[in-house]
């Protein structure tokens, strides 16, 4: 098991390739068909993730905090995507990433997020409890 503290400095990378329900246009009707920045806010938080998952306790899970996000350049269905995110900063639960999306062509955004270990069932039960408000 990596202690937290161990994700300083590493780097987790994910791909995918682009299909038409990741594309702008599916998301939003009338804009272009390419890679749509919600898919690769998904795609960021997913590397994330899975970088902090690696140093997961048992009943643990991790959330994002904030994300700070350029989408630079087009990317047409069919092409490679991904995603490289590197542990900037650990403090206690929280972790900072710098992280950079490709294609198969080059850069195609880049940014910054936060994330937070939390306990997974009290993250849910506390979304639960607004049902009963």
């Amino acid at each position: 098991m990596m202690e937290k503290e161990q994700l300083l400095n590493t780097t987790f990378t994910c791909e995918q390739v682009v299909t038409e329900d990741m594309t702008a246009a599916s998301a939003v009707p009338g804009t272009p068909n390419v890679f749509g920045t919600p898919v690769l806010v998904a795609l960021a938080e997913k590397t994330c993730f899975m970088c902090m998952d690696q140093a997961s306790v048992e009943g643990e899970a991790s959330v994002g905090v904030s994300l700070e996000i350029t989408h630079s350049s087009p990317t047409p269905v069919g092409m490679k995507v991904t995603c490289t995110a590197k542990v900037e900063k650990v403090e206690k639960k929280m972790v900072t990433f710098s992280f950079e999306a490709r294609d198969e062509a080059g850069v195609i955004g880049n940014g910054t997020h936060v994330r937070a270990y939390v306990a997974k069932a009290k993250i849910e039960e506390k979304a639960a409890a607004k049902l009963n408000k």
